[in-house]
């Protein structure tokens, strides 16, 4: 017991009660609803498709969590792919700690991670895939302004060694 005799609260817990130190709110510019423009791209480098989507980001939980969701669409409107995504920062590692599932997909099991640097959203991933081969991944947030952000997906199969670009696309906040 604390000198007042209130009970000491476990660290964990007192952490939480204190709220989100300004690291938390480093995704405050997901927040919000977006149209898409994106491009899928071959290991070539060719691009393979070009789509539009739309992304929707809100917090949860007093700020302490980003809810968003992604989805894609054909020129008719038709939905061809959806993930969703939680984001939550701990203080403890000092970098986002996050986790997604794509419908439809198998979802790479492994670690997902993110950090800011430079002013961009760095996120690294790395698993196996569905094929039991390790896979890396790199996602990069930048060009970011209140109006609108890119975001670049890149892979690499083998360790990290090289890496190829696998999607692109630039966001607009939507009116």
């Amino acid at each position: 017991m604390a000198d007042d005799d209130t009970p000491r609260l476990p660290e964990e817990v007192a952490r939480y009660i204190a709220g989100i130190g300004p690291e938390g709110l480093q995704f405050d510019f997901l927040i919000g609803d977006w149209t898409v423009e994106g491009t899928r791209f071959a290991p070539s480098g060719e691009a393979i498709m070009t789509y539009a989507g739309k992304w929707t980001a809100e917090y949860r939980h007093d700020r302490r969590v980003v809810v968003d969701d992604f989805s894609v669409h054909l020129t008719d409107g038709r939905e061809v792919s959806s993930f969703i995504t939680l984001r939550s920062y701990s203080p403890l590692t000092k970098r986002w700690e996050i986790s997604g599932l794509g419908a439809f997909q198998p979802a790479l099991q492994g670690e997902w991670f993110g950090v800011w640097a430079d002013g961009a959203m760095v996120l690294h991933a790395h698993g196996k895939g569905p094929d039991g081969r390790e896979v890396r991944n790199r996602i990069r947030f930048h060009g970011i302004s209140p109006e609108s952000f890119h975001w670049e997906s890149h892979m690499s199969v083998d360790g990290g060694v090289t890496w190829v670009k696998a999607a692109a696309l630039v966001a607009v906040r939507k009116g």
